[in-house]
């Protein structure tokens, strides 16, 4: 089930994904994943990549899980930091417990991957593996409030042109996410896009995470074959990402990600009935 060379790349890039940045891990998953499929799509091999680059060292399950408890444990030794803030490199606190604790995580993140994949559970095994991973943290490490009290009055106050917003936002995304897949059969190509689309992230904090739309509406046109559910699979996959990131994320202690929340919960779902 397990391979011992993994285990030791996985330590490792923990400790990688503790001193580059969660976010930034993140945008280097979805550069290689977008050179994958250039490269498969012009024929080419990648299957030399796949045991250790691919599915080890770049996979956000071991490299961004690193960074994020890696993270939540530096808020414990250094105030310029909080415990959500995955988006920061962690190279200026120069702590060995910090890498050790990325090293670690990283371990875990691919161990419950592992498992997850070895017993094909029916669901996005990485998403699974970020969430449990993320759930552990807030458990375990958290110094602030466990969700945002403030959260449900803020989504009541928002007007109908704010939902109206987000509905037009994630239905586009789906919509063209549906077609890429339809003509290209690359229904992962989304979620690689959008994970290099966050650089923009890195200039400009408003720019929003959108992989978990991408990659939840291509699952569902994959499996599916019908507009309509790509539409209604990526539109779900907003509003979950959105209201678990006001409740549960937002002013908290530590980082349980949205996006891999509604990936691993619609993946589920659409891997089970479809």
């Amino acid at each position: 089930m397990f391979d011992g060379l993994l285990l030791i790349l996985a330590f490792f890039a923990g400790i990688l994904g503790t001193f580059i940045g969660g976010t930034q891990t993140f945008i280097c998953t979805g550069f290689i994943g977008i050179v994958v499929a250039i490269v498969q799509a012009c024929g080419g091999d990648i299957s030399f990549l796949e045991p250790y680059i691919l599915n080890g060292l770049f996979l956000p399950c071991i490299i961004f899980n690193g960074s994020v408890v890696a993270t939540a444990v530096a808020s414990h030794y250094n105030e310029k930091i909080r415990g959500f803030e995955t988006g920061r490199s962690l190279a200026f606190i120069q702590d060995t417990r910090i890498l050790l604790a990325g090293g670690l995580a990283g371990v875990a993140g691919y161990l419950i991957y592992a498992v997850a994949l070895y017993y094909d559970f029916p669901i996005d095994q990485g998403a699974l593996s970020v969430v449990i991973i993320g759930v552990l943290a807030r458990l375990v490490l958290n110094q602030e409030q466990f969700m945002n009290k403030s959260s449900l009055l803020f989504l009541k106050t928002r007007s109908i042109n704010y939902w109206g917003y987000q509905l037009l936002f994630a239905l586009a995304i789906s919509f063209c996410m549906g077609v890429i897949v339809k003509y290209t059969g690359l229904y992962t190509i989304g979620f690689s896009i959008s994970a290099f689309s966050l650089i923009f992230a890195l200039i400009d904090g408003s720019f929003p995470a959108t992989h978990h739309i991408t990659l939840v509406a291509g699952y569902a046109y994959w499996q599916t074959q019908s507009m309509v559910l790509c539409l209604i699979f990526g539109l779900l996959a907003h509003l979950i990402g959105l209201l678990f990131s006001y409740v549960f994320n937002l002013e908290c202690g530590t980082h349980v990600d949205p996006p891999a929340v509604a990936i691993g919960s619609l993946s589920l779902v659409i891997f089970t009935l479809f």
